[in-house]
């Protein structure tokens, strides 16, 4: 993403009756910067994203999660995000808070003791995204009785501005031995 040399000439003659050559130097110098910052960001996007930062990104979000508070995830969360629980679809960044809230709040005589996920398997990786399946576990006491939930789940994640996202999810339960 080059600026076109005659789009910064022009930007240049119509500073100069207005401008000093020294603050037209450093307006140049400030220019070329941002030129090279979107240039690295560019270069960046161009290569694969890694299993590792995957997984990276997992734990992160499960560590900052496990502090129920949406806001220190909230940018981890695609504004167009499409998360598909047993109780439903939510669509949207703001109607994942939603789910994640209810969830944290809990209900009578619930209380989670911990989230984690296992067995963590990336299944792909590109420029732009990629997608991981795993076991989540749900671990807490209800009234007064431990539980242990386990389920699979799948993500995938979308590379934004340099940074990952998670776009999707779906988690169920696995299915009853028959």
């Amino acid at each position: 993403h080059q600026v076109p040399h005659a789009q910064v000439r022009s930007v240049v003659n119509g500073l100069r009756g207005n401008v000093t050559m020294g603050r037209l130097a450093l307006m140049c110098c400030v220019l070329a910067s941002g030129i090279l910052h979107a240039q690295e960001r560019v270069a960046m996007s161009q290569e694969a994203i890694t299993n590792e930062e995957v997984v990276q990104f997992l734990e992160r979000f499960e560590a900052l999660a496990e502090q129920e508070d949406f806001r220190k995830i909230e940018e981890m969360v695609h504004e167009r995000a499409y998360f598909r629980f047993n109780d439903g679809d939510f669509i949207g960044r703001q109607a994942v808070r939603a789910a994640f809230e209810k969830t944290w709040q809990g209900g009578p005589g619930i209380r989670k003791v911990r989230f984690y996920l296992t067995d963590i398997t990336v299944l792909s990786t590109d420029r732009a995204s990629a997608s991981v399946t795993y076991t989540y576990n749900w671990e807490g006491v209800m009234q007064d009785k431990p539980f242990r939930i386990q389920g699979r789940g799948t993500r995938v994640l979308v590379r934004e501005d340099g940074r990952l996202q998670i776009i999707h999810e779906h988690l169920s339960r696995f299915p009853k031995a028959q």
